[in-house]
């Protein structure tokens, strides 16, 4: 088995990061996207801000949420 970092990115307005109800959606809508791949989660949610190469426009932020999964490793034999 093999962990891997799973994660989708959130353009928002910057009052948003702070809204309870927003980062419960994402944190959900992360979850139900690993699900239905039929992933299993081995750690816990993550939210956090995400600083890449180029910046988000005024007056917004890119959020990250992301978390582990675990992966079978499959290996095929020669037949």
């Amino acid at each position: 088995m093999t962990r891997t970092v799973y994660y989708i990115e959130s353009l928002v307005p910057s009052w948003l990061v702070h809204d309870g109800g927003y980062r419960a959606a994402l944190t959900q809508h992360l979850r139900d996207r690993i699900t239905l791949q039929g992933y299993e989660i081995v750690a816990p949610i993550r939210i956090r801000h995400e600083s890449g190469q180029v910046p988000p426009p005024v007056g917004m932020v890119m959020l990250r949420a992301e978390t582990e999964v675990e992966e079978f490793d499959v290996e095929v034999g020669e037949v």
